[in-house]
């Protein structure tokens, strides 16, 4: 099975990766029939649970940035598998129902019987082949340019679903780090490209999220390897659930395309 990871070559001297795994809608056929939703249900979990047109942003940077980033995108739903959790025990989601295959949703009602008996399935058919690609991406950046730096492109409704808490800040912009894999630098890089934005009244770290994605083969002591999360708040830059304001995703997109820019000339200088 190929994996759901649609993965775009950049320029070659870019060593900056999109990482866009949250905004699709697709679920395919086979494996809707084993969600316990209506369809009504269905699609207000979708738009509950999607990172609706992050993708779209991460297109409009490409229009606007000096040296075209390698972006991967996720061209199924998370409620397939979510690429982002841990696919064991150790994942905290786990607890709710969120982990690597969700089997509740964001309300806590059942998505799919619990235990479900095609999780590994799942695990085999379709986390562990995108987990790969991404890892080659990153592995094809620490080869042509001495390092990696991803910049994971999430977005979050305005008010908490029901695993969340509910006392948690929820700023325009969370910027989500590492200890290990985000640097100082790269989190005021995120800070200066898009604070100018009037959107971003609010620009704050790892509230309500936190962390960013760095492939399990790097994570935790490949100092080439860099990651910031970009949580962007969907009242933002979308009109309803569903439809993105086009003025506003390009000019989050200009803001990208403005943190691209920065990372990659500051880690050419580095190199």
């Amino acid at each position: 099975m190929p994996s759901s990871a649609l993965v775009t070559p950049g320029d070659g001297r870019s060593p900056v990766l999109i990482h866009v795994p949250h905004a699709s809608h697709v679920i395919p056929p086979e494996l809707r029939a084993d969600l316990l939703l209506t369809d009504v249900e269905l699609a207000a979990e979708l738009d509950e649970s999607t990172d609706t047109a992050t993708d779209t942003i991460a297109a409009a940077a490409l229009r606007h940035t000096r040296q075209r980033p390698t972006t991967v995108v996720n061209t199924l739903s998370r409620l397939v598998i979510d690429p982002e959790r841990f696919p064991d025990a150790s994942e905290p989601a786990d607890a709710f129902g969120r982990g690597a295959v969700y089997t509740r949703t964001c309300t806590g009602a059942p998505l799919r019987t619990e235990p479900y008996p095609r999780a590994e399935q799942l695990l085999d058919g379709y986390f562990r082949p995108y987990a790969d690609a991404v890892t080659a991406a990153v592995e094809d950046r620490l080869h042509a340019c001495g390092r990696a730096v991803i910049i994971d492109l999430h977005s979050y409704p305005e008010k908490p679903s029901g695993f969340e808490n509910p006392d948690a800040a929820r700023p325009a912009l969370c910027i989500g780090t590492d200890p290990v894999h985000t640097p100082a630098w790269l989190i005021e890089a995120t800070r200066g490209a898009f604070a100018s934005l009037p959107e971003f009244g609010e620009i704050a770290e790892n509230t309500p999220y936190a962390g960013c994605y760095v492939p399990m083969r790097h994570y935790g002591h490949h100092e080439r390897v860099t990651s910031v999360m970009i949580e962007l708040r969907r009242d933002v830059y979308l009109t309803d659930p569903r439809t993105p304001h086009p003025a506003r995703v390009d000019r989050l997109g200009h803001a990208l395309a403005t943190l691209i820019d920065t990372v990659t000339e500051w880690a050419a200088a580095d190199v």
